[in-house]
């Protein structure tokens, strides 16, 4: 394969059984197959240390041009800080982020004060020559406060789903929730007439009766699972909107479960407030909702010609996240922004 300039630090999360690594697993996935080369890191923590430490200025110095893609945030801020320097002042490269999360918008927004953490986030990406956000609501936010370097947006994130796309799926008025269970305390208060099947870790010991756990399954098997009518996007612990901190976050975030569900054929019911909530409106992926309390009035709605429709719709879009397109999309377009468009 011919050598181009183009490259990606592969950086190994420890947590298990999150949409966190998959999202980081399936943007070098795609990034690799679009010819960029992957810089590797050690998987154990004491060797990653010394890795940025020794191994990556090395690295740095044998770039002379092009672009590195570090995926926001990596490692602790420690981390994150060598990595930035070296890459500014050791390669040639330009340096871009993949952001996947802004701790200041999903931990920190709490009412208290974080003004040491806020400010070092924000240090770090002012430090970008290239930002791909994740939509136009985010891009916003970085713009004003104050990001100067370019920014593409994603729009929603690609999923390598091997799971072969069914041709048809039965209407059943059921839906599926997948996620962290820890902070979806809402399903704790699910009293409505539609059933709900859950994956998911650190469930709750008891659920309404309506509210069928199915345990664990790690991100290669859940596709599998999706067989029932709509996949949810919602968080906090209320039924009424979405709440605290993970839910306002979906105004600006787009969650890797809506990819896990749309990729996989299955229409959504997304909270009517979340940033994805446009898309799902215009290109009729699904159903929007002000509260959780609407459900079982929207789905009595639906016709099976709508919902066959809404399949169709969503076949189209998973097709295109199935090859990476998204991220493609938002990856070329910031490297001609970058005036570094001969990779």
């Amino acid at each position: 394969m011919k050598m181009n300039n183009k490259y990606l630090i592969s950086w190994h999360d420890s947590a298990k059984n999150t949409g966190g690594t998959k999202a980081k697993d399936d943007v070098e996935f795609f990034l690799r197959n679009q010819g960029y080369n992957i810089i590797d890191t050690p998987h154990n923590k004491y060797l990653k240390m010394l890795y940025v430490i020794f191994v990556l200025p090395l690295v740095c110095l044998r770039i002379r041009k092009g672009v590195i893609y570090v995926q926001f945030p990596t490692g602790i801020p420690f981390q994150m800080k060598m990595i930035i320097f070296f890459i500014k002042h050791f390669s040639g490269a330009e340096l871009a982020y993949i952001i996947h999360d802004i701790e200041t918008l999903r931990i920190w927004n709490d009412g208290n004060d974080h003004p040491e953490s806020e400010q070092t986030e924000m240090s770090f990406l002012k430090e970008a020559d290239g930002i791909v956000s994740l939509n136009h609501k985010m891009t916003d936010w970085l713009i004003e406060k104050g990001i100067k370097a370019p920014i593409t947006d994603m729009k929603i994130w690609d999923y390598n789903n091997p799971k072969p796309l069914t041709d048809s799926r039965e209407y059943k008025k059921s839906i599926v929730f997948a996620g962290n269970l820890g902070k979806s305390t809402f399903l704790k208060k699910w009293d409505l007439e539609t059933p709900i099947d859950v994956y998911g870790p650190n469930a709750a010991d008891k659920y309404p009766s309506n509210v069928s756990y199915k345990g664990v399954l790690v991100a290669e098997e859940l596709p599998g699972a999706l067989v029932q009518s709509f996949g949810l996007v919602w968080d906090g612990n209320s039924m009424d909107t979405c709440t605290g901190n993970y839910g306002s976050y979906l105004r600006i975030n787009d969650p890797h479960k809506v990819s896990l569900y749309l990729s996989s054929g299955l229409p959504i019911i997304i909270w009517s407030e979340a940033a994805l909530a446009d898309i799902v409106r215009d290109e009729k992926l699904g159903i929007t909702v002000d509260s959780l309390k609407d459900i079982d009035r929207a789905l009595s709605e639906v016709k099976v010609d709508d919902y066959q429709k809404m399949c169709s719709n969503v076949q189209n879009i998973a097709k295109l996240m199935r090859k990476g397109y998204f991220l493609k999309n938002a990856t070329d377009e910031l490297n001609k922004l970058m005036n570094r468009q001969e990779y």
